[in-house]
């Protein structure tokens, strides 16, 4: 997805490198401020083998990776990313909600769609006000509303103001509502992030019981979100024994860390495969396992179509860089000229055609095998190698190793 925009601005795609969010955080922590250690000895955030969680809490979204820090300096993923739309967009889903309780939501849906500008004004205001309510809260939040959804209020509501509709609200007991200024009981306004904060920490215990996670020592808070004290104190005290680190300007360190991949994008040296990887074969069709509708004869042979040839499974643990399994894939017919790979990958670990749900189509190589002189003992060697956030799809003549094509595909997609 992320070419396919570059390539809409006009960008070339040799010129960019897609840097994936929490690898960035990870990479800008590595260059934070360096620490003493018991012994005297300096390090930085992360000392050589420590594992680490990385938990990107931005607006719409929380993703979350476990990292752990190699000798070399590289880092390498543990456990493939997770998360869900817990982010700090669904607090301001429930402030504008809690506004629509007030004034009608007939009044909420004219303000957000005729006066968008007055709109977004107020939500860069609580956005603001978000970073100052901690637990510790007990006074009354004060909150900018804009005089034009009063007016949109008492033009829907003649005789009655937005004062009176506060006052006989379901919420009459926690706030004030005069003219542009709002002011809510401090327990109303932390329970706004009851929801994301419980849910967020949730999946992150989910997670701490995975085995590759159990040994991880500390958490990594970045993202917009992650300045928010609620959030920090809620992650704090669900894990006091995890030591929690936040970045000064949390909400940069994935902006910065993206600079820092792309000038050294082999710093990452693992990856967790967030899909199965594989091409479209044919097998000798088996009656009793092969679908008849995917039968297919060739010189007299029957053949299962729309195999899905497993090279990379999801949630193994592949080395950038580094070549994955070789898989040799021969002519079916003794005059081919060619062999064509259809790539696909699929949510499933053990996906057995490419047809089946969850499977989806992503590029084709073809090499050209002109000499068909050996018949049918011709074919080639398809190999995948991760590197950066793409796949490169290489296939080899068995008999001829100079002949190679290659391809790439999105490692994102």
């Amino acid at each position: 997805m992320g070419y396919k925009f570059a390539r809409r601005a006009c960008i070339c795609s040799d010129k960019l490198v897609i840097a994936l969010e929490p690898e960035a955080a990870s990479l800008f922590c590595k260059h934070l401020a360096i620490q003493k250690d018991s012994d005297n000895s300096t390090y930085g955030v992360f000392k050589s083998g420590e594992k680490y969680m990385v938990v990107d809490a931005g607006g719409g979204t929380i993703d979350v990776t476990v990292h752990e820090l190699k000798d070399d300096g590289s880092v390498k993923e543990l456990h493939k990313a997770s998360g869900g739309d817990w982010g700090g967009t669904k607090v301001d889903a429930l402030f504008t909600s809690l506004l629509a309780d007030v004034v009608g939501k007939d009044v909420m849906e004219t303000f957000s769609s005729v006066h968008k500008y007055d709109f977004l004004l107020m939500l860069r205001d609580f956005e603001v006000k978000k970073r100052t309510i901690c637990p510790e809260l007990n006074d009354k939040v004060t909150f900018t509303v804009p005089i034009s959804l009063s007016t949109i209020f008492s033009e829907k509501n003649p005789g009655c103001s937005i004062t009176d509709a506060a006052s006989n609200s379901k919420y009459k007991s926690g706030l004030i509502w005069k003219s542009d200024k709002l002011r809510i009981e401090a327990n109303l306004t932390k329970s706004l992030f009851d929801r994301s904060c419980k849910q967020i920490v949730d999946h992150l215990k989910e997670l701490f019981m995975h085995p590759a996670v159990k040994e991880v020592s500390s958490i990594l808070l970045v993202g917009g979100f992650a300045e928010s004290p609620m959030l920090q104190t809620a992650i704090r005290e669900a894990f006091k024994s995890k030591r929690v680190i936040i970045p000064q300007e949390a909400g940069l360190a994935v902006l910065k860390g993206a600079v820092i991949c792309g000038h050294a994008p082999e710093t990452i040296s693992g990856r967790i495969s967030r899909y199965t990887y594989g091409v479209k074969t044919l097998k000798e069709f088996d009656s009793t396992i092969h679908p008849k509708v995917k039968k297919i004869v060739l010189n007299g042979i029957e053949y299962c179509d729309e195999i899905f040839s497993i090279h990379v499974r999801v949630g193994q643990i592949v080395e950038v860089g580094e070549p994955q399994v070789k898989q040799t894939y021969i002519v079916t017919e003794p005059d081919q000229t060619s062999i064509e790979f259809k790539i696909y990958n699929s949510n499933n670990r053990e996906p057995t055609y490419t047809t089946d749900e969850g499977c989806t189509y992503l590029g084709r190589l073809t090499i050209e095998m002109l000499d068909t002189s050996k018949g049918k003992d011709r074919g080639a060697i398809v190999q995948m190698t991760f590197s950066g956030t793409e796949i490169a799809v290489t296939a080899v003549d068995k008999d001829n190793p100079e002949k190679v094509v290659l391809t790439k595909v999105d490692f994102l997609g």
